[in-house]
């Protein structure tokens, strides 16, 4: 049966990015969602956000230096600021604690399944949030046996299974490279800022003072105190502690 033709008005799109998933005992998987007809206007602004000291290159949180700092603060402050009045423009994340992991026990002893697992589990509460719109997902590109397909069959399967009535929600999932998205460099620093709170960083003897400050730029701006513990299910900006068995 042939699917109808796709409203681009009615499509949000999701950018999704996760930290480092090694040698840190906290993951943390995020994504900015965006309505389609607003992508250009939000990376005009990033661009913009960009200048002087950054025209071109990736950003992105291992990048951060004292140099740069200032082009990376006015760089999350297009999403806290949102000059350009973007309508549905937040930021949700998903935290495991890998110290709980039991890939054993629940992924076949995969942790590439256990990963989709909780990408599969983060847009399914975009799914939750966001009832009427369809989505076109793009992932940071990474190295993976599984077929973007698969995986959108598997968050499709997913949506089905808790009632959504909608024709397939996820119609496009894609692997895009971060120096070509400016959307997921914004993730990817996002993240970075959480993740480098919950992991202690900023308390080692070593931690780089930008990093420091651009970590606690985010987190007050994001209004967060205290990165071990989860936010309301919506806002602007969100944090989602999964509990594991």
């Amino acid at each position: 049966m042939a699917r109808a033709p796709i409203d681009l008005s009615g499509v949000y799109e999701l950018y999704i990015d996760e930290s480092s998933q090694t040698n840190h005992r906290y993951l943390v998987l995020g994504g900015v969602v965006v309505r389609a007809s607003q992508t250009g206007a939000l990376t005009k602004a990033l661009e913009s956000a960009r200048l002087p000291e950054l025209p071109k290159g990736e950003m992105g949180w291992t990048k951060v230096s004292r140099t740069k700092l200032d082009a990376y603060r006015r760089f999350v402050d297009v999403f806290f600021d949102n000059p350009g009045g973007l309508n549905g423009f937040h930021f949700h994340s998903l935290v495991v604690d890998t110290h709980k992991l039991n890939d054993k026990k629940f992924n076949a002893g995969s942790r590439e399944l256990g990963f989709n697992k909780e990408i599969c589990l983060l847009c399914d509460k975009f799914a939750r949030l966001y009832s009427a719109p369809l989505f076109y997902v793009y992932l940071d590109r990474r190295q993976t046996s599984y077929s973007t397909n698969d995986l959108r069959l598997i968050i499709n399967r997913y949506r089905v299974k808790k009632g959504d009535k909608r024709d397939w929600p996820f119609r496009r999932v894609h692997f895009r490279d971060g120096i070509d998205s400016q959307a997921l460099q914004l993730v990817d620093i996002l993240l970075g800022g959480i993740a480098f709170d919950l992991n202690g960083h900023g308390k080692a003897a070593n931690a780089s003072p930008a990093k420091v400050a651009l970590s606690a730029h985010i987190l007050k701006r994001a209004r967060i105190e205290n990165t071990h513990k989860g936010t309301g299910i919506s806002g602007d900006f969100t944090i989602w502690h999964r509990e594991l068995g």
